[in-house]
């Protein structure tokens, strides 16, 4: 009977130092593995910053915009 209860609990410790084992592997490697929302908060914050771009492009004056025309210009022909 004595043996038997030594096996069980000895058994029960190695269940546990595995387990133990596993979450630590699990916890560490948590970190390793990319967020997956990251590309997509990346990806939304550029789509707002060319839609906020543009709607400033819109709002020009004629004068701003072929100040504009002629900053390209002179940047193309150099």
């Amino acid at each position: 009977m004595d043996e038997n209860w030594y096996a069980a609990e000895q058994e029960v410790r190695d269940r546990l130092t595995e387990a133990r084992a596993a979450a630590r592997i699990r916890t560490l490697t948590r970190g390793l593995h990319p967020r997956v929302r990251q590309p997509h908060l990346i990806g939304s914050a550029v789509i707002r910053l060319v839609s906020w771009v543009r709607a400033r492009a819109m709002d020009l004056s004629p004068a701003h915009s072929r100040g504009v025309a002629n900053a390209r210009a002179v940047t193309k022909r150099g």
